[in-house]
């Protein structure tokens, strides 16, 4: 069937065609076999739907720039560049496969400053919501040792590997979160709904009401006659988890709460490490000076205890310290990891010790994630149940009370 293409050449030169192939993989092998970067392939007599699609895509894009789309952003330019692209010809090509108009309208940007004489990283520090400091720094060291798609590749790996965690962080809470938001939507119709019905069936009927039943109706009464203040009240509970971190000193005491918690302490001390050491290790194998690399390390976390311990080892490296030594004085980096740092850093290996213990972090993190969110699923389950039986059987206390009394007589 034929195909409508649209690809690029290695000097950036657009090319459009029509070429007859039995599917869309077998036209886009075509295409690489001749040294193409294809950009669009679309069966010929559907170009209309594609336009429609992407235009509704384009209004539900959202923002620009998230980690999913630095991402292939970042695996899209090693190919090119390794394919033998320069950064322009590669930016135009991505930037006509790109749906979402306002990453579009970014990359474009970037493009543009590229082409008026730029670097490559500063024309991204226009937008440094989207592309960050340490970003831009591998970015900037490439550039300057002519290694810029070595760069990419490592930018590649580093954000590819923080989206994969990423979304295994949130695939391992979904499930517990859809139990709890079941179970306060239960209580809510129960509490709103249901309660209301049966105090007015007890009122008509004039039954002498057990005292979990009182205290159930009382609760669904007041609910009812203080709508707004419980209102203000949801909203209130809904906030102070954003607000309360922005007060001062507030965030500090949160951090050494999360970091004394037997159960949370643990996974949130090696969520960061790995963060900080996966940072690290990228920026130290892209030449990045070590003094540079810790300090832009130090901003992948906002957690206040280790921020301190990063000024603890800038400071200390500064002075001549070795960087295991700086490590190893903290009781919140393991023995074992300290151990291989300053191992790694006496055989010239410290951006691979550091990735290797990025990795085995994060594997450990995930494992352990996992089988925790297995482990409280069946405590939510019977939480839930025994909340919304005990409304339930608060309910029809009475009516089991009056059915006895009328067959009694």
């Amino acid at each position: 069937m034929p195909f409508t293409i649209e690809a690029v050449d290695r000097t950036g030169k657009e090319v459009s065609a029509i070429i007859d192939a039995t599917t869309v993989e077998e036209a886009t092998e075509q295409l690489h076999s001749r040294g193409l970067f294809v950009t669009r392939v679309v069966e010929v007599g559907q170009e209309s739907a594609g336009t429609r699609s992407s235009g509704v895509g384009s209004i539900l894009s959202g923002r620009p720039g998230n980690a999913r789309d630095r991402m292939l952003l970042t695996q899209q330019m090693a190919m090119m560049l390794h394919a033998g692209s320069q950064v322009v010809p590669a930016l135009t090509a991505i930037q006509s496969q790109i749906e979402k108009t306002r990453w579009r309208q970014v990359v474009s940007d970037v493009c543009s400053k590229v082409e008026d004489g730029a670097s490559l990283s500063d024309a991204m520090a226009e937008h440094p919501d989207i592309f960050d400091e340490t970003f831009r720094t591998i970015l900037a060291a490439g550039e300057s040792t002519g290694s810029t798609a070595e760069a990419f590749d490592r930018l590649a790996v580093m954000t590819k590997t923080q989206q994969e965690i990423k979304v295994k962080l949130i695939s391992s809470l979904v499930y517990p979160v859809i139990l709890l938001l079941m179970a306060i939507g239960v209580v809510g119709v129960l509490m709103f709904y249901v309660l209301p019905k049966f105090d007015d069936l007890y009122s008509t009927l004039g039954t002498e009401l057990p005292w979990i039943t009182t205290m159930m109706i009382s609760v669904s009464r007041w609910i009812e006659g203080n709508q707004i203040l419980v209102a203000i009240l949801i909203c209130v509970a809904l906030a102070v988890p954003f607000l309360v971190p922005r007060l001062p000193g507030a965030k500090d005491v949160l951090d050494k709460i999360v970091l004394s918690l037997p159960l949370l302490s643990r996974i949130t001390q090696r969520l960061i490490l790995a963060k900080i050491f996966r940072v690290w290790g990228t920026l130290v194998r892209s030449n990045v000076p070590l003094l540079e690399g810790l300090r832009l390390s130090r901003s992948s976390t906002r957690n206040a205890r280790f921020s301190a311990m990063m000024d603890d080892v800038i400071e200390s490296v500064a002075d001549g310290n070795s960087v295991g030594e700086s490590l190893a004085r903290h009781s919140i980096v393991p023995v074992t990891m300290s151990s291989a740092i300053a191992t790694g850093e006496q055989s010239g290996q410290l951006g691979e010790s550091l990735l290797y213990l990025a990795d085995y972090l994060d594997q450990e993190n995930a494992e352990t994630i996992g089988a925790l969110t297995r482990l409280f699923e069946p405590f939510i389950l019977i939480a839930m149940g025994l909340v919304v039986g005990t409304i339930a059987i608060s309910l029809f206390l009475p009516l089991f009370d009056l059915t006895s009394a009328v067959s009694g007589h």
